[in-house]
Protein backbone atom coordinates (compact mmCIF):
# COMPACT_ATOMS: atom_id res chain seq x y z
CA UNK A 1 0.00 0.00 0.00
CA UNK A 2 2.64 2.24 0.63
CA UNK A 3 4.78 1.52 -2.47
CA UNK A 4 1.72 2.26 -4.14
CA UNK A 5 1.15 5.75 -2.72
CA UNK A 6 5.02 6.51 -3.01
CA UNK A 7 4.16 5.71 -7.13
CA UNK A 8 1.28 7.74 -7.25
CA UNK A 9 2.96 11.31 -5.52
CA UNK A 10 6.29 10.64 -7.55
CA UNK A 11 3.79 10.45 -10.46
CA UNK A 12 2.34 13.41 -9.90
CA UNK A 13 5.73 15.12 -8.95
CA UNK A 14 6.88 14.09 -12.68
CA UNK A 15 3.47 15.01 -14.19
CA UNK A 16 3.46 18.19 -16.72
CA UNK A 17 1.23 20.75 -14.59
CA UNK A 18 -2.34 21.46 -16.15
CA UNK A 19 -2.24 24.51 -18.33
CA UNK A 20 -5.63 26.14 -17.25
CA UNK A 21 -7.96 27.37 -20.29
CA UNK A 22 -8.18 30.71 -20.24
CA UNK A 23 -11.51 33.05 -18.90
CA UNK A 24 -12.47 35.13 -22.01
CA UNK A 25 -14.26 39.04 -21.39
CA UNK A 26 -15.27 41.03 -24.33
CA UNK A 27 -16.81 44.61 -24.97
CA UNK A 28 -17.88 45.42 -27.95
CA UNK A 29 -18.87 49.36 -29.36
CA UNK A 30 -20.25 49.67 -32.42
CA UNK A 31 -21.79 53.21 -33.74
CA UNK A 32 -22.86 53.95 -37.39
CA UNK A 33 -23.09 58.05 -36.63
CA UNK A 34 -20.67 60.42 -35.29
CA UNK A 35 -23.28 63.09 -33.36
CA UNK A 36 -20.68 65.62 -32.75
CA UNK A 37 -18.99 65.67 -36.40
CA UNK A 38 -22.03 66.31 -39.07
CA UNK A 39 -19.21 66.33 -41.23
CA UNK A 40 -18.51 62.37 -41.16
CA UNK A 41 -21.84 61.02 -42.93
CA UNK A 42 -23.17 57.99 -40.93
CA UNK A 43 -22.35 54.37 -41.61
CA UNK A 44 -24.90 51.77 -42.61
CA UNK A 45 -23.18 48.80 -41.38
CA UNK A 46 -21.39 49.19 -37.79
CA UNK A 47 -23.89 48.20 -35.96
CA UNK A 48 -24.10 44.55 -37.68
CA UNK A 49 -20.67 44.22 -37.66
CA UNK A 50 -21.09 44.43 -33.65
CA UNK A 51 -23.70 42.42 -33.87
CA UNK A 52 -21.56 39.49 -35.91
CA UNK A 53 -18.43 40.07 -33.57
CA UNK A 54 -20.61 39.86 -30.45
CA UNK A 55 -22.04 36.19 -32.07
CA UNK A 56 -18.16 35.43 -33.06
CA UNK A 57 -16.65 36.28 -29.40
CA UNK A 58 -19.78 34.51 -27.35
CA UNK A 59 -18.07 31.40 -28.62
CA UNK A 60 -14.90 31.86 -26.87
CA UNK A 61 -16.08 34.29 -24.01
CA UNK A 62 -17.49 33.79 -20.95
CA UNK A 63 -19.29 37.27 -21.00
CA UNK A 64 -19.90 39.52 -24.00
CA UNK A 65 -20.88 42.80 -23.81
CA UNK A 66 -22.32 45.29 -26.70
CA UNK A 67 -22.50 48.99 -26.79
CA UNK A 68 -24.57 49.72 -30.29
CA UNK A 69 -27.86 50.80 -31.02
CA UNK A 70 -29.23 48.10 -33.57
CA UNK A 71 -31.28 49.71 -36.68
CA UNK A 72 -34.73 47.49 -37.77
CA UNK A 73 -32.88 45.39 -40.09
CA UNK A 74 -30.14 44.38 -38.23
CA UNK A 75 -32.68 43.49 -35.07
CA UNK A 76 -34.79 40.99 -37.97
CA UNK A 77 -31.98 39.44 -38.44
CA UNK A 78 -30.12 39.55 -34.71
CA UNK A 79 -33.08 39.37 -32.11
CA UNK A 80 -31.18 37.91 -29.66
CA UNK A 81 -27.94 40.07 -29.45
CA UNK A 82 -30.71 43.65 -30.14
CA UNK A 83 -32.00 42.02 -26.56
CA UNK A 84 -28.50 42.53 -25.17
CA UNK A 85 -27.18 45.64 -26.90
CA UNK A 86 -27.14 49.10 -24.67
CA UNK A 87 -26.63 52.43 -25.79
CA UNK A 88 -22.71 53.38 -26.50
CA UNK A 89 -22.48 55.96 -24.72
CA UNK A 90 -19.53 57.36 -22.28
CA UNK A 91 -21.09 56.10 -19.15
CA UNK A 92 -22.31 53.09 -20.39
CA UNK A 93 -19.08 52.08 -21.83
CA UNK A 94 -17.47 53.12 -18.17
CA UNK A 95 -19.98 51.30 -16.51
CA UNK A 96 -19.70 48.20 -18.43
CA UNK A 97 -15.67 48.39 -18.03
CA UNK A 98 -15.97 48.41 -14.24
CA UNK A 99 -18.32 45.57 -14.30
CA UNK A 100 -16.18 43.31 -16.55
CA UNK A 101 -12.55 44.13 -15.05
CA UNK A 102 -14.38 43.43 -11.51
CA UNK A 103 -15.07 39.84 -12.88
CA UNK A 104 -12.03 39.07 -14.52
CA UNK A 105 -9.79 40.57 -11.84
CA UNK A 106 -11.59 37.86 -9.69
CA UNK A 107 -10.91 34.88 -12.01
CA UNK A 108 -7.07 36.37 -11.89
CA UNK A 109 -7.17 36.23 -7.52
CA UNK A 110 -8.46 32.47 -7.91
CA UNK A 111 -5.47 31.69 -10.38
CA UNK A 112 -7.49 31.62 -13.81
CA UNK A 113 -6.19 33.14 -16.08
CA UNK A 114 -8.22 35.88 -18.22
CA UNK A 115 -8.55 37.31 -21.62
CA UNK A 116 -10.17 40.50 -22.54
CA UNK A 117 -11.26 41.45 -25.65
CA UNK A 118 -12.02 45.41 -26.53
CA UNK A 119 -13.25 45.76 -30.39
CA UNK A 120 -14.22 49.24 -31.58
CA UNK A 121 -16.25 49.94 -35.21
CA UNK A 122 -17.55 52.94 -36.08
CA UNK A 123 -15.75 56.43 -37.40
CA UNK A 124 -12.21 57.94 -36.43
CA UNK A 125 -11.46 61.86 -36.13
CA UNK A 126 -9.02 63.88 -34.90
CA UNK A 127 -10.02 66.77 -31.96
CA UNK A 128 -9.30 70.32 -32.29
CA UNK A 129 -6.75 70.12 -30.34
CA UNK A 130 -5.49 67.44 -33.00
CA UNK A 131 -5.86 64.72 -30.44
CA UNK A 132 -7.07 60.98 -32.99
CA UNK A 133 -10.78 60.02 -31.22
CA UNK A 134 -13.08 57.34 -32.08
CA UNK A 135 -16.78 58.00 -31.46
CA UNK A 136 -19.81 57.25 -28.81
CA UNK A 137 -23.52 58.08 -29.15
CA UNK A 138 -22.72 61.52 -26.41
CA UNK A 139 -19.03 62.44 -27.75
CA UNK A 140 -15.83 61.31 -28.32
CA UNK A 141 -13.87 58.49 -26.69
CA UNK A 142 -10.07 60.07 -27.23
CA UNK A 143 -7.04 57.89 -27.59
CA UNK A 144 -5.66 59.06 -24.36
CA UNK A 145 -8.87 57.46 -22.99
CA UNK A 146 -8.48 53.80 -24.77
CA UNK A 147 -5.12 53.86 -22.70
CA UNK A 148 -6.16 55.28 -19.30
CA UNK A 149 -9.77 53.86 -19.34
CA UNK A 150 -9.20 50.74 -21.19
CA UNK A 151 -5.76 49.63 -21.28
CA UNK A 152 -4.09 51.19 -18.09
CA UNK A 153 -7.15 49.70 -15.73
CA UNK A 154 -7.52 45.88 -17.35
CA UNK A 155 -6.78 43.18 -14.42
CA UNK A 156 -6.19 40.98 -17.75
CA UNK A 157 -3.21 38.55 -18.40
CA UNK A 158 -4.14 39.71 -22.19
CA UNK A 159 -5.48 42.51 -23.89
CA UNK A 160 -6.76 42.33 -27.62
CA UNK A 161 -7.63 45.35 -29.08
CA UNK A 162 -9.20 45.50 -32.68
CA UNK A 163 -10.23 49.18 -33.84
CA UNK A 164 -11.95 48.97 -37.31
CA UNK A 165 -12.96 52.99 -38.10
CA UNK A 166 -13.88 54.39 -40.86
CA UNK A 167 -11.24 56.97 -42.00
CA UNK A 168 -9.01 55.69 -38.95
CA UNK A 169 -6.32 57.39 -40.28
CA UNK A 170 -8.18 60.83 -39.13
CA UNK A 171 -7.23 59.54 -35.99
CA UNK A 172 -3.21 60.69 -36.29
CA UNK A 173 -4.25 63.27 -39.44
CA UNK A 174 -6.09 66.19 -39.75
CA UNK A 175 -8.75 66.14 -42.20
CA UNK A 176 -8.10 67.13 -45.79
CA UNK A 177 -4.22 65.84 -45.36
CA UNK A 178 -3.54 63.65 -48.09
CA UNK A 179 -1.04 61.15 -46.62
CA UNK A 180 0.88 57.73 -48.80
CA UNK A 181 0.47 54.25 -47.40
CA UNK A 182 4.05 55.12 -45.65
CA UNK A 183 2.85 57.81 -43.99
CA UNK A 184 -0.16 56.35 -42.69
CA UNK A 185 1.01 53.52 -41.70
CA UNK A 186 3.82 55.55 -39.89
CA UNK A 187 0.90 57.87 -38.08
CA UNK A 188 -0.98 54.83 -36.96
CA UNK A 189 2.41 53.55 -35.07
CA UNK A 190 2.88 57.00 -33.80
CA UNK A 191 -0.35 57.29 -32.72
CA UNK A 192 -0.12 53.89 -30.77
CA UNK A 193 3.58 55.11 -29.08
CA UNK A 194 3.25 58.53 -28.23
CA UNK A 195 0.89 56.67 -25.51
CA UNK A 196 3.79 54.52 -25.10
CA UNK A 197 2.34 51.12 -25.94
CA UNK A 198 5.33 49.65 -24.87
CA UNK A 199 3.96 49.79 -20.95
CA UNK A 200 1.42 47.57 -21.87
CA UNK A 201 3.76 44.35 -23.49
CA UNK A 202 0.50 42.44 -22.51
CA UNK A 203 -1.66 44.18 -25.08
CA UNK A 204 -1.78 43.05 -28.98
CA UNK A 205 -3.74 45.49 -31.73
CA UNK A 206 -5.38 45.47 -35.06
CA UNK A 207 -5.69 48.43 -36.57
CA UNK A 208 -7.64 49.54 -39.74
CA UNK A 209 -6.23 52.20 -41.68
CA UNK A 210 -8.81 52.23 -44.40
CA UNK A 211 -9.29 56.01 -45.66
CA UNK A 212 -12.56 56.19 -47.28
CA UNK A 213 -16.23 55.68 -46.31
CA UNK A 214 -17.62 53.91 -50.03
CA UNK A 215 -14.39 51.74 -49.59
CA UNK A 216 -14.69 50.95 -45.46
CA UNK A 217 -18.22 49.45 -46.27
CA UNK A 218 -19.45 47.20 -48.70
CA UNK A 219 -23.35 46.14 -49.41
CA UNK A 220 -22.83 42.79 -50.69
CA UNK A 221 -21.34 42.04 -47.14
CA UNK A 222 -23.42 44.06 -45.13
CA UNK A 223 -20.14 45.06 -43.52
CA UNK A 224 -17.44 46.86 -42.87
CA UNK A 225 -14.32 45.29 -45.61
CA UNK A 226 -12.11 44.83 -42.73
CA UNK A 227 -14.06 43.32 -39.88
CA UNK A 228 -15.26 40.70 -42.47
CA UNK A 229 -11.98 40.01 -43.38
CA UNK A 230 -10.71 40.00 -39.59
CA UNK A 231 -13.87 37.76 -38.68
CA UNK A 232 -13.01 35.61 -41.94
CA UNK A 233 -9.39 35.20 -40.40
CA UNK A 234 -10.75 34.30 -36.43
CA UNK A 235 -12.60 31.79 -37.74
CA UNK A 236 -9.67 29.89 -38.94
CA UNK A 237 -8.99 30.71 -42.75
CA UNK A 238 -6.36 32.31 -41.54
CA UNK A 239 -4.56 29.45 -39.47
CA UNK A 240 -2.08 28.40 -41.56
CA UNK A 241 -0.55 25.80 -39.24
CA UNK A 242 -3.88 24.21 -38.54
CA UNK A 243 -3.01 24.09 -34.77
CA UNK A 244 -6.47 25.82 -33.70
CA UNK A 245 -5.34 29.02 -33.01
CA UNK A 246 -5.34 31.71 -35.29
CA UNK A 247 -1.69 34.32 -34.77
CA UNK A 248 -1.48 38.06 -35.39
CA UNK A 249 0.95 37.22 -38.23
CA UNK A 250 -1.38 34.75 -39.66
CA UNK A 251 -4.23 37.80 -39.65
CA UNK A 252 -1.44 40.04 -40.97
CA UNK A 253 -0.90 37.98 -43.85
CA UNK A 254 -4.43 36.95 -44.82
CA UNK A 255 -5.80 40.32 -44.60
CA UNK A 256 -3.02 41.43 -46.67
CA UNK A 257 -3.42 38.69 -49.39
CA UNK A 258 -7.14 39.59 -49.36
CA UNK A 259 -6.22 42.68 -50.63
CA UNK A 260 -3.40 42.18 -52.69
CA UNK A 261 -5.69 42.74 -55.89
CA UNK A 262 -7.18 45.29 -55.21
CA UNK A 263 -6.16 47.66 -57.77
CA UNK A 264 -7.62 51.26 -56.88
CA UNK A 265 -5.03 52.92 -54.08
CA UNK A 266 -8.02 54.67 -52.18
CA UNK A 267 -9.36 51.29 -51.91
CA UNK A 268 -6.99 48.96 -50.48
CA UNK A 269 -8.04 48.12 -46.79
CA UNK A 270 -4.85 47.66 -44.67
CA UNK A 271 -3.88 46.93 -41.31
CA UNK A 272 -1.41 47.92 -38.92
CA UNK A 273 -1.22 44.81 -36.67
CA UNK A 274 1.08 44.23 -33.62
CA UNK A 275 1.29 41.35 -31.49
CA UNK A 276 1.97 41.65 -27.48
CA UNK A 277 4.98 42.13 -26.76
CA UNK A 278 5.10 39.51 -23.86
CA UNK A 279 4.36 36.70 -26.28
CA UNK A 280 4.57 37.36 -30.09
CA UNK A 281 3.38 34.13 -30.44
CA UNK A 282 -0.35 35.09 -28.20
CA UNK A 283 -3.05 33.75 -30.67
CA UNK A 284 -5.80 36.94 -31.43
CA UNK A 285 -8.66 33.76 -31.26
CA UNK A 286 -8.10 30.22 -30.17
CA UNK A 287 -11.10 28.01 -31.46
CA UNK A 288 -10.12 25.04 -28.63
CA UNK A 289 -11.62 27.50 -26.65
CA UNK A 290 -14.73 27.39 -29.05
CA UNK A 291 -15.74 23.42 -27.83
CA UNK A 292 -19.83 23.44 -28.19
CA UNK A 293 -19.00 25.01 -31.62
CA UNK A 294 -20.13 23.45 -35.48
CA UNK A 295 -16.75 23.09 -37.41
CA UNK A 296 -16.72 22.72 -41.00
CA UNK A 297 -13.94 21.34 -42.88
CA UNK A 298 -13.37 22.38 -46.05
CA UNK A 299 -10.44 19.52 -47.43
CA UNK A 300 -7.31 20.56 -50.02
CA UNK A 301 -9.03 19.10 -52.99
CA UNK A 302 -11.73 21.97 -52.85
CA UNK A 303 -8.98 24.69 -52.40
CA UNK A 304 -10.34 27.90 -54.01
CA UNK A 305 -12.76 31.04 -53.35
CA UNK A 306 -15.25 30.73 -51.49
CA UNK A 307 -17.98 32.80 -49.54
CA UNK A 308 -19.57 31.22 -46.80
CA UNK A 309 -23.60 32.58 -45.52
CA UNK A 310 -25.77 31.35 -43.25
CA UNK A 311 -29.50 30.25 -43.32
CA UNK A 312 -30.05 33.90 -42.11
CA UNK A 313 -28.35 35.28 -45.17
CA UNK A 314 -25.81 36.71 -43.54
CA UNK A 315 -22.52 36.55 -45.42
CA UNK A 316 -20.02 34.97 -42.42
CA UNK A 317 -17.03 34.58 -44.50
CA UNK A 318 -14.64 35.12 -47.48
CA UNK A 319 -11.52 33.46 -47.89
CA UNK A 320 -9.29 31.87 -51.28
CA UNK A 321 -7.40 28.36 -50.23
CA UNK A 322 -4.41 27.68 -51.96
CA UNK A 323 -3.76 24.67 -53.87
CA UNK A 324 -3.27 22.10 -51.43
CA UNK A 325 -3.90 24.07 -48.68
CA UNK A 326 -7.43 22.85 -46.49
CA UNK A 327 -8.79 24.45 -43.19
CA UNK A 328 -11.20 24.11 -40.59
CA UNK A 329 -13.57 26.31 -39.76
CA UNK A 330 -15.58 27.10 -36.25
CA UNK A 331 -19.09 28.51 -36.84
CA UNK A 332 -21.63 30.43 -34.70
CA UNK A 333 -24.21 27.27 -34.44
CA UNK A 334 -27.01 27.13 -37.01
CA UNK A 335 -29.17 25.27 -38.86
CA UNK A 336 -27.92 25.55 -42.21
CA UNK A 337 -24.96 26.95 -43.86
CA UNK A 338 -24.14 27.76 -47.79
CA UNK A 339 -20.70 27.26 -48.94
CA UNK A 340 -20.46 29.38 -52.51
CA UNK A 341 -17.89 29.83 -55.59
CA UNK A 342 -19.13 32.14 -58.41
CA UNK A 343 -19.96 28.37 -59.91
CA UNK A 344 -21.17 26.22 -57.06
CA UNK A 345 -23.60 25.95 -54.05
CA UNK A 346 -22.65 23.23 -51.51
CA UNK A 347 -25.48 23.46 -48.55
CA UNK A 348 -24.47 22.08 -45.42
CA UNK A 349 -27.25 21.21 -42.40
CA UNK A 350 -25.95 21.54 -39.25
CA UNK A 351 -29.67 20.44 -37.47
CA UNK A 352 -28.19 16.52 -36.93
CA UNK A 353 -24.38 16.81 -36.94
CA UNK A 354 -22.15 19.66 -35.28
CA UNK A 355 -19.11 18.52 -37.12
CA UNK A 356 -19.04 19.09 -41.22
CA UNK A 357 -16.84 17.92 -43.90
CA UNK A 358 -18.10 19.86 -47.46
CA UNK A 359 -16.74 17.05 -49.75
CA UNK A 360 -19.26 14.66 -48.41
CA UNK A 361 -22.26 17.17 -49.61
CA UNK A 362 -23.19 17.52 -53.64
CA UNK A 363 -22.76 20.75 -55.29
CA UNK A 364 -25.10 22.59 -57.13
CA UNK A 365 -25.68 26.03 -58.86
CA UNK A 366 -25.35 28.94 -57.38
CA UNK A 367 -27.92 31.58 -57.01
CA UNK A 368 -27.77 34.57 -59.35
CA UNK A 369 -27.46 38.09 -57.57
CA UNK A 370 -26.94 41.98 -59.83
CA UNK A 371 -23.48 43.62 -59.46
CA UNK A 372 -23.23 47.39 -60.11
CA UNK A 373 -19.87 49.01 -60.64
CA UNK A 374 -18.33 49.14 -56.82
CA UNK A 375 -19.68 45.25 -56.61
CA UNK A 376 -17.71 44.34 -59.87
CA UNK A 377 -14.51 45.99 -58.70
CA UNK A 378 -14.50 44.30 -55.09
CA UNK A 379 -15.50 41.11 -56.43
CA UNK A 380 -12.78 41.28 -58.97
CA UNK A 381 -10.49 42.56 -56.66
CA UNK A 382 -11.36 41.02 -53.26
CA UNK A 383 -9.76 37.57 -52.11
CA UNK A 384 -8.47 37.21 -55.75
CA UNK A 385 -5.18 36.15 -54.35
CA UNK A 386 -4.68 32.22 -52.73
CA UNK A 387 -3.74 32.42 -49.44
CA UNK A 388 -2.05 29.09 -47.49
CA UNK A 389 1.74 28.30 -46.52
CA UNK A 390 3.19 29.21 -49.14
CA UNK A 391 1.94 33.85 -49.55
CA UNK A 392 2.20 33.20 -45.55
CA UNK A 393 6.03 31.81 -45.63
CA UNK A 394 6.79 34.77 -48.41
CA UNK A 395 4.90 36.90 -46.23
CA UNK A 396 7.09 36.68 -43.35
CA UNK A 397 10.13 36.55 -45.98
CA UNK A 398 9.71 39.80 -47.39
CA UNK A 399 9.19 41.37 -43.64
CA UNK A 400 12.13 40.28 -42.62
CA UNK A 401 14.38 40.84 -45.37
CA UNK A 402 15.54 44.15 -44.42
CA UNK A 403 16.82 43.21 -41.18
CA UNK A 404 18.83 39.97 -42.72
CA UNK A 405 22.66 40.25 -41.36
CA UNK A 406 24.95 41.47 -43.24
CA UNK A 407 28.79 40.18 -44.12
CA UNK A 408 29.99 42.87 -41.81
CA UNK A 409 28.08 40.20 -38.77
CA UNK A 410 29.56 37.60 -39.85
CA UNK A 411 32.11 36.23 -37.12
CA UNK A 412 35.72 35.38 -38.34
CA UNK A 413 37.27 33.62 -35.72
CA UNK A 414 36.99 30.11 -36.94
CA UNK A 415 40.32 29.54 -38.09
CA UNK A 416 39.55 29.88 -41.98
CA UNK A 417 41.92 31.39 -44.42
CA UNK A 418 41.15 34.94 -44.93
CA UNK A 419 40.05 33.42 -48.88
CA UNK A 420 37.44 31.25 -47.16
CA UNK A 421 36.11 34.20 -44.62
CA UNK A 422 35.58 36.54 -47.64
CA UNK A 423 34.04 33.93 -49.95
CA UNK A 424 31.88 33.03 -46.84
CA UNK A 425 30.56 36.56 -46.40
CA UNK A 426 30.17 37.08 -50.75
CA UNK A 427 28.01 34.08 -50.60
CA UNK A 428 25.83 35.69 -47.98
CA UNK A 429 25.70 38.80 -49.87
CA UNK A 430 24.31 36.96 -52.81
CA UNK A 431 22.00 35.19 -50.86
CA UNK A 432 20.44 38.48 -49.46
CA UNK A 433 20.58 40.39 -53.12
CA UNK A 434 19.09 37.39 -54.57
CA UNK A 435 16.24 37.04 -52.19
CA UNK A 436 15.98 40.68 -52.07
CA UNK A 437 15.42 40.47 -56.22
CA UNK A 438 13.33 37.81 -55.98
CA UNK A 439 10.94 39.96 -53.49
CA UNK A 440 10.79 43.16 -55.66
CA UNK A 441 9.89 40.73 -58.80
CA UNK A 442 6.91 39.76 -57.03
CA UNK A 443 6.10 43.21 -55.50
CA UNK A 444 6.38 44.19 -59.46
CA UNK A 445 4.20 41.18 -60.98
CA UNK A 446 1.71 42.47 -58.41
CA UNK A 447 2.08 46.03 -59.59
CA UNK A 448 1.86 45.03 -62.87
CA UNK A 449 -1.24 43.06 -62.55
CA UNK A 450 -2.85 46.21 -60.28
CA UNK A 451 -1.75 48.39 -63.38
CA UNK A 452 -3.89 46.04 -65.44
CA UNK A 453 -6.82 45.62 -63.78
CA UNK A 454 -6.72 49.30 -62.45
CA UNK A 455 -9.97 50.93 -61.97
CA UNK A 456 -8.96 54.30 -61.15
CA UNK A 457 -8.40 58.04 -62.93
CA UNK A 458 -5.48 58.83 -65.62
CA UNK A 459 -3.39 59.97 -62.52
CA UNK A 460 -3.53 56.92 -60.54
CA UNK A 461 -2.67 53.96 -63.20
CA UNK A 462 0.39 56.28 -64.16
CA UNK A 463 1.26 55.86 -60.91
CA UNK A 464 0.72 52.00 -60.63
CA UNK A 465 2.60 51.94 -64.07
CA UNK A 466 6.11 53.80 -62.63
CA UNK A 467 5.41 51.59 -59.41
CA UNK A 468 5.33 48.36 -61.37
CA UNK A 469 8.73 49.94 -63.55
CA UNK A 470 10.60 51.08 -60.78
CA UNK A 471 9.92 47.60 -58.69
CA UNK A 472 10.90 45.50 -61.93
CA UNK A 473 14.42 47.61 -62.65
CA UNK A 474 15.40 47.54 -58.82
CA UNK A 475 14.98 43.39 -59.36
CA UNK A 476 17.08 43.37 -62.13
CA UNK A 477 19.76 45.63 -60.57
CA UNK A 478 19.55 43.71 -57.89
CA UNK A 479 19.85 39.91 -59.34
CA UNK A 480 22.83 41.78 -61.27
CA UNK A 481 24.51 42.51 -58.02
CA UNK A 482 23.80 39.01 -57.21
CA UNK A 483 25.86 37.58 -60.19
CA UNK A 484 28.60 39.56 -59.38
CA UNK A 485 28.86 38.78 -56.07
CA UNK A 486 28.75 35.00 -56.78
CA UNK A 487 31.34 35.08 -59.45
CA UNK A 488 33.23 36.78 -56.45
CA UNK A 489 32.66 34.07 -54.28
CA UNK A 490 34.08 31.74 -56.72
CA UNK A 491 36.46 33.47 -57.21
CA UNK A 492 37.43 33.35 -53.52
CA UNK A 493 36.91 29.94 -53.23
CA UNK A 494 39.42 29.06 -55.81
CA UNK A 495 42.09 31.21 -54.24
CA UNK A 496 41.82 29.23 -51.14
CA UNK A 497 41.97 26.00 -52.85
CA UNK A 498 45.18 26.92 -54.03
Amino acid sequence: MMVSAWLLAWAAIGAPPQTLSPRVYSVIVATNNAVDDNQLRPLRFADDDGARYFELLSLVSDRVELLSILDPDTQRVHPGVARRARPPTRRELSRTLRSVYAQISQAEASGQPTVFYFVYVGHGSVTESGEGAMHLLDGQFTRVDLYREVLARSPARVNHVVVDACNAYLMVARRGEALTEQEIDGAVRRFLAEEDLERYPNTGVVVSTSQAAETHEWARFESGVFSHEVRSALIGAADVDGDGAVRYDEVDAFIRAANARVAHPKAKIRAYVRPPNIHLREPLFDRKLARRAPTLRIPSPLAGRYFLEDHRGVRFADFHLATGFGVTLVLVPAPQYFLRSDTSEVRIPFAAVNRANAADYPAGSPPISARGATDRSFRSGLFAVPFGPGYFEGFVDAKTVGIARGPESIVTTTGWSPAKTWAVSLGAATVAAATAGVVLRLMADSAADDFRTSIGDTDDIADLRRDAVTKADASTALFVTAGGLLAGTLASLLIDSL
